[in-house]
């Protein structure tokens, strides 16, 4: 089952989203560097005491942003047929295998690489604070 991205008003070959597709990119390779080898990757924690890292401690250690985490997602769903609530819930499965991770994050360079997944910016946490309590001011 494809996974749909928000798509935005853009021209295919604008460039315009190249410099946020390629820092996604960059972001993804340090990833899947940091968790290349079975003994670099772990579950149920973010970083052990060794230096292994889960997918979402990795993740964080790059500065990926929920969007990339998000591509993950849909790749896992893509590969396993599963949906996951979150990064972790799919690095923490019983089933998942470290192969699998690696399989997973190829499949999101595919996403990415494939322009099926726009790149926007992400509203910050302030912004969807301030839209929530504008919201309850309407409501009464």
């Amino acid at each position: 089952m494809p996974c749909r991205f928000p798509m935005g008003s853009f021209m295919p070959f604008d460039g315009r989203d190249f410099a946020r597709q390629s820092e996604m990119l960059c972001k993804l390779e340090a990833v899947t560097e940091l968790l290349r080898t079975e003994e670099r990757w772990c579950k149920r924690q973010l970083k052990t005491w060794d230096d292994r890292r889960c997918i979402l401690g990795a993740l964080m250690h790059v500065g990926g942003n929920a969007q990339l985490g998000e591509v993950i997602l849909c790749a896992a769903r893509e590969l396993t047929g599963k949906s996951y609530r979150g990064v972790e819930s799919f690095n923490d499965a019983t089933t998942t295998t470290h192969p699998m991770v690696l399989a997973i994050l190829n499949r999101s360079r595919d996403i990415i690489l494939s322009g099926r997944v726009h790149v926007t910016k992400r509203p910050t946490v302030e912004a969807r604070v301030r839209g929530f309590y504008a919201a309850l001011a309407r409501i009464g």
